[in-house]
């Protein structure tokens, strides 16, 4: 309680501009006229508005902020419901900051704009950023999908349909949020405007807050610097099974499908508190499917790290399996495969110097043609199971010496440990 108090506090804190009483009395003025005006002329207003209302939600919007503070600070019913609202985790809640529906004729559409209200005294500015992002997010996609739909009947008339044709199309815009997952580490919510017309517009953006430090999480945060290989090969593993049980058919890369697990891979957490993620239509199936997601149990990721303590535990057939992987990366020039079956830092041994890469994007950023030269490629290829032998520095893929690529235990699985040229 004392969390909440202290947060009331802080509202309560707030300054509210001096000339806010006038633009008050101001807007109370132009009402009364518009009032009056509306009596003379109902039908041009009422078409006017259609036209006037998005410019004049955009302009309200620095003053809704202070409606909505102010509100907190002289409404006692308000502050009682606001102070109520479900605190998730003792750390944070979440709350409709914004709510309206309305019938504009010739479309429909509702609008639910989510805040978050972090309980801690210091979040670095984290939450005061991120409700004004998402704000200025669904402000503009309602804006746009007002034009979309403005510009879809024009045309829609403009190729003989009929104001009774158009009618029952029906169009609704919708723009929400879900909550995803409320646990005490983490906050997850999407973020999500549609169009009933069309799912081409539609858009879905997930935010993942660590109540604990108060940051976005990140896929590194949850399932540590491995995360890329970690994620990829469960994602495999699952559309393996989808293929045989559901039928699922799946783009190859070629055709533009999965390639692999980066920094920009779009996700959420559940309540098991495993990342969840999220391929949208299309990107790695054909659209019938919709949207594919993978959930990633970090819990059984690592019970699998820990499987081996050193080179000489895993199994032979395990180790040719996994010198497979990286001949097959190697010869495609595949810098995302090979970047998922690395461990990092990684050691990158040019003959002009040793650099570390940090991160699958570090080592991608060493380019493409620099890693996978004519030497390493064909020696990679030479290599075979004679060069598979356990040491403790790992195993060889290699044809004499260098150029070689180095792999072995990892935090308990087996990754690409070093690069020489």
């Amino acid at each position: 309680m004392r969390q909440i108090e202290d947060a009331r506090k802080r509202y309560e804190e707030i300054p509210i501009p001096a000339e806010l009483s006038g633009r008050v009395k101001a807007a109370i003025v132009r009402s009364e006229e518009k009032r009056k005006s509306q009596r003379q002329r109902i039908p041009t207003v009422r078409i006017r508005r259609k036209h006037r209302i998005w410019g004049t939600c955009a302009g309200m919007a620095a003053a809704l902020v202070l409606v909505f503070t102010t509100a907190l600070n002289t409404n006692t019913a308000f502050a009682e419901m606001a102070a109520g609202l479900p605190v998730i985790g003792a750390a944070a809640r979440i709350l409709t900051f914004r709510s309206y529906e309305r019938d504009e004729g010739d479309w429909k559409i509702s609008v639910e704009i989510p805040s978050v209200e972090m309980i801690a005294k210091d979040t670095n500015g984290l939450d005061s950023a991120l409700n004004q992002e998402i704000y200025d997010l669904c402000s503009q996609y309602a804006d746009e999908a007002v034009e979309r739909a403005r510009e879809y009947k024009k045309a829609f008339m403009e190729t003989g349909g009929t104001e009774e044709e158009w009618e029952a199309h029906d169009i609704n815009i919708h723009v929400g949020y879900e909550i995803k997952a409320q646990t005490e580490a983490y906050l997850s919510f999407a973020v999500q405007g549609t169009e009933n017309w069309s799912s081409a517009y539609s858009e879905t953006k997930y935010y993942n807050i660590d109540l604990k430090d108060n940051k976005m999480v990140t896929l590194a945060d949850v399932l540590g610097h491995d995360y890329a290989r970690i994620a990829d090969e469960s994602i495999l593993r699952q559309m393996e099974n989808m293929e045989e049980k559901e039928g699922i058919a799946f783009w190859s890369k070629s055709e533009g499908g999965f390639t692999g697990v980066t920094d920009k891979t779009v996700f959420y957490m559940n309540e098991k508190e495993n990342p969840v993620i999220v391929f949208d239509k299309y990107e790695i199936a054909p659209g019938a499917y919709g949207k594919l997601e993978f959930e990633i149990d970090k819990t059984g990721n690592m019970a699998e790290k820990t499987g081996y303590t050193d080179n000489f535990m895993v199994p032979e057939e395990e180790i040719t399996a996994f010198a497979g992987k990286v001949k097959e990366a190697v010869a495609d020039r595949d810098m995302d495969a090979l970047a998922s079956l690395a461990s990092y830092p990684l050691y990158v041994g040019f003959k002009d110097g040793g650099v570390s890469a940090g991160s699958p994007e570090e080592l991608a950023a060493l380019g493409t043609d620099r890693i996978f030269t004519p030497e390493l490629a064909a020696a990679v290829e030479a290599a075979g199971d004679e060069t598979l032998s356990p040491s403790m520095a790992g195993f060889v893929l290699k044809k004499d010496g260098t150029p070689n690529i180095v792999f072995g235990v990892s935090e308990g699985v087996l990754a690409v440990k070093g690069i020489n040229y």
